[in-house]
């Protein structure tokens, strides 16, 4: 189950792929730990939990954890908790009634596989299965398991990811403000990568000064993810992100470039990453490998 060694990240590296493989090992051990699903559905979420990417918001996670001085193995049902939420958000993004999109980092989409029944589903699955984890494999007391419990659930509920979605799926084809659009890409992307830093925090017992702090930062980061997010939609090719290249101007979505252009957009993400940096600059925390998942932003290429 969870590798609960002390990090040590190697700082030539712009970011810590091992880690995500840590975060891979246990995400399937929490899905085989469910020992009585219908043989569709457990295929159906290990064909999603398996379809990679870097687990940027459990990593993200498990680096604040290590930035308290804590062991990063401690915060491991968390983290992957997180990422069965995500998971189960980009299932239910690439449905034809949503993003209706095929391909999903290089392979093809869970509903273009199993059907979108399952899909839907295999979503709501993963939803439920991410309390769980908490509920039953999280190390804590009762008060930080519900503290925990509520920072996932308002990160990807009514007020959080999924109010995003619904911004974003309603104003498609519209034109949408700028206080809109950025409510959009906060609601959608940055609440749960805020939610991320904040378990870890939580579990570490990081004190109200610092929980701030962090809180400023991860905020920044998750726009700056959203802004590149939108950038990589328009400059890199579907063989470079896995997924369907150019769909957001297809589709007419409401996007950073789409309002401000692509210069101007990625010096609103640089600005971010800039902010986040700082706003953790003057605390006495290990930093540095969050400053560099945070540059890490601006240099990835899906």
């Amino acid at each position: 189950m969870a590798n609960k060694k002390n990090l040590n990240i190697n700082n030539e590296s712009s970011y810590p792929d091992h880690l995500a493989a840590i975060v891979d090992r246990n995400l399937l051990f929490y899905v085989n730990a469910c020992k009585n699903l219908p043989a569709i559905l457990k295929k159906s979420i290990l064909y999603s939990i398996k379809n990679g990417g870097k687990r940027f918001r459990p990593v993200l996670c498990l680096l604040t954890v290590s930035s308290l001085g804590k062991n990063y193995g401690d915060a491991l049902p968390a983290a992957c908790a997180i990422e069965f939420i995500h998971t189960y958000s980009l299932i239910h993004d690439d449905l034809p009634s949503i993003d209706n999109d095929d391909f999903r980092r290089g392979k093809l989409t869970c509903h273009k596989v199993f059907g979108e029944d399952i899909a839907i589903l295999t979503g709501d699955a993963l939803f439920a299965e991410a309390f769980n984890i908490i509920i039953k494999y999280q190390a804590a007391s009762p008060d930080i398991k519900i503290r925990l419990l509520e920072e996932i659930a308002v990160a990807s509920g009514a007020e959080g990811m999924v109010a995003g979605q619904v911004i974003d799926v309603f104003y498609t084809g519209k034109k949408i403000s700028k206080k809109m659009l950025d409510l959009m890409h906060d609601k959608k992307t940055a609440k749960l990568i805020t939610a991320s830093v904040r378990c870890g925090a939580i579990i570490a017992g990081a004190d109200e000064n610092i929980m701030e702090k962090l809180t400023v930062y991860a905020n920044c980061i998750g726009l700056a993810f959203q802004i590149t997010d939108d950038i990589l939609d328009i400059e890199a090719g579907s063989e470079v992100t896995g997924k369907t290249a150019g769909k957001d101007a297809v589709q007419n979505k409401n996007t950073f470039p789409s309002m401000y252009g692509i210069k101007k957009s990625r010096e609103i993400a640089e600005q971010k990453i800039k902010e986040a940096c700082h706003a953790i600059s003057g605390i006495d925390i290990k930093k540095e490998n969050l400053v560099n998942l945070a540059e890490f932003i601006l240099k990835r290429k899906k």
